[in-house]
């Protein structure tokens, strides 16, 4: 949990309604993975999971902030995360999209 969430995400961990905190912490992985994914072509370097902080939504959606070291991150445009549960709510799936500006 600490290794994968910011001190901001952990605090506002557990206030999902129908979602454990356990659960939690694997969909913000989730869609931590593919805002990564959405982001590398683009900027073509490792990002650090302190330096990206997602917020899910119950509506599937999910806010993201991005605070990149290099300051690539000012280089992006529209980006978009969503997810939602597969196989009865046995699973995560987690997209993303990231545009440059």
């Amino acid at each position: 949990e600490r290794k994968i969430l910011t001190p901001n995400e952990r605090e506002k961990l557990g206030h999902m309604e129908g979602v454990s905190r356990d659960e939690e912490v694997l969909l913000r992985f989730s869609l931590k993975e593919a805002v990564y994914k959405a982001m590398h072509p683009l900027i073509n370097q490792y990002v650090g999971f302190q330096e990206a902080e997602v917020t899910p939504k119950s509506d599937g959606t999910a806010s993201v902030e991005l605070n990149l070291k290099t300051g690539q991150h000012t280089r992006l445009g529209t980006m978009t995360a969503n997810w939602r549960t597969v196989l009865d709510g046995q699973y995560y799936l987690s997209s993303a999209s990231v545009t440059l500006k």
